[in-house]
């Protein structure tokens, strides 16, 4: 579906990025995977002390060659926002474009849970400085490039929490300030031929979740009926990838969707052949967050 396009994930070592980079790789795009992880032995752990997470660029690179695809790897640091200019500058000096962003790196705090009363400075700079500040400024880059192009879709992952109270009170409002940073992208660039949209994954099988699951120790709560509902990172790349060969994608600018919804609209399964059902929460927030697009673009 991809051929020709030239695809940049920031957040891409591991997890749902590096799933969105395998699979668009796999629609034939030309996949730039950005993160700070360039070698595995440079990876963070699960909290202060706990066990290294899986996961690098230079591994995912050659996950992605070894399967036929095309793709390199560009290290970046999102605190900085020189770097994030370096990345997004060379990726259009070597390949002439940039025809999709996808913004889904999220600093990790070493757990999700907890609430106000729960605070460490590490959790506001993982969620708010790299997970929302470097997104604003990733867009703020790529969007000097788009422009001039008149073509361009940004996609931004975020999560249901972003309007529903689950997980640490930073990662709502990092949610929210994304979806937030989508619409305002969205309303900016709405005559530019640029589109700018926020997903909402949900369950997704990534390195941390797996560990959880496996070690009750770490501090998340995983249960085997969470490992059970939960999607492959790829699941996410193919509903991107479908949003990015839509001709229509202009049209959806600003909008906030689930994924599990864009898989029932574009009829695309798992890797597994399975595709999971328009249970009631998507159900419920697919129109909720329709009327609401509906009535602040009034």
């Amino acid at each position: 579906m991809l051929s020709e396009k030239i695809a940049l994930i920031i957040g891409a070592s591991r997890g749902i990025g590096a799933g969105i980079a395998r699979e668009l790789a796999a629609q034939d795009a030309h996949v730039i995977l950005a993160a700070r992880t360039l070698d595995e032995a440079d990876g963070p752990r699960f909290g202060p002390n706990g066990p290294k997470i899986p996961g690098s660029l230079n591994k995912q690179v050659f996950a992605i060659r070894s399967a036929g695809g095309k793709a390199s790897a560009h290290p970046v640091d999102l605190l900085d926002h020189y770097s994030i200019k370096q990345l997004i500058d060379c990726v259009s000096r070597d390949h002439g474009k940039v025809d999709l962003l996808v913004n889904c790196a999220m600093g990790f705090p070493g757990r999700y849970s907890g609430s106000i009363l729960d605070h460490h400075d590490s959790h506001w700079n993982a969620m708010m400085e790299v997970g929302v500040r470097g997104k604003y400024l990733a867009i703020h880059e790529v969007a000097k490039i788009m422009v001039p192009q008149k073509v361009g879709l940004i996609v931004n992952i975020s999560a249901g929490a972003s309007k529903i109270n689950y997980y640490h009170p930073l990662f709502r409002m990092a949610m929210a300030a994304v979806d937030r940073l989508t619409e305002a992208t969205a309303f900016d660039l709405k005559d530019t031929g640029v589109s700018c949209l926020s997903i909402w994954p949900r369950w997704v099988r990534t390195e941390w979740m797996l560990m959880a699951n496996d070690n009750s120790d770490l501090g998340i709560e995983v249960s085997e009926t969470d490992l059970g509902e939960s999607d492959s990172p790829e699941f996410t790349g193919r509903a991107i990838a479908h949003l990015a060969a839509d001709p229509k994608v202009k049209a959806r600018s600003g909008e906030i969707i689930p994924v599990v919804a864009l898989a029932h609209e574009y009829g695309f399964d798992d890797l597994d052949g399975t595709r999971p059902p328009m249970d009631e929460f998507t159900q419920d927030w697919s129109g909720r967050l329709k009327q609401l697009r509906a009535i602040t673009t009034r």
